[in-house]
């Protein structure tokens, strides 16, 4: 009994994971695709598992990226791949917390009504131009990311 609630207040305090849906925009071949997945955020580690259209998990933890497949395969991402995917995963725990939203020193907010805008700082801004949030009720409900090549990826939570 004492190990369940031991396991239960480490799952309440360090993880939280959510479904969403995936909206990627891509402008240099005016094309839109979706996928859904889920995203698992513990103390230590991301997981994102997509499951539409197709099987893939993505685990970062520490300083390592990992990608597997549906086959089960296994492939460690090193260099630029890295760290844009690092970055990318980074913005989307940020992006889907609203106490991140109001203390992140690495973006300024303005909010309009239910919207936060977000301009992003320092190295972010030559990743991403800038984010819109929305919320209600004090929860993200999704949120907007614009690339400068105009690209755009959006996640609404499930």
């Amino acid at each position: 009994m004492r190990f369940m609630m031991i396991f239960f207040l480490h799952v309440v305090l360090f993880a939280n994971s959510y479904n969403f849906i995936e909206s990627k925009y891509i402008s240099a071949v005016s094309t839109s695709f979706e996928k859904e997945g889920n995203i698992n955020i513990e103390k230590d580690r991301v997981i994102i598992t997509y499951k539409k259209p197709a099987f893939k998990k993505i685990i970062e933890d520490d300083n390592n990226v990992s990608i597997e497949d549906s086959k089960g395969k296994v492939y460690h991402l090193k260099k630029q791949a890295k760290h844009y995917t690092k970055l990318f995963i980074d913005i989307m725990v940020r992006l889907g917390d609203l106490k991140e939203l109001k203390t992140n020193e690495d973006f300024d907010v303005q909010k309009d009504g239910n919207i936060y805008n977000l301009t992003f700082k320092g190295d972010l801004a030559d990743s991403i131009d800038r984010a819109e949030v929305k919320v209600k009720n004090s929860k993200v409900l999704s949120f907007k990311m614009f690339m400068p090549n105009k690209d755009t990826l959006k996640i609404t939570k499930k």
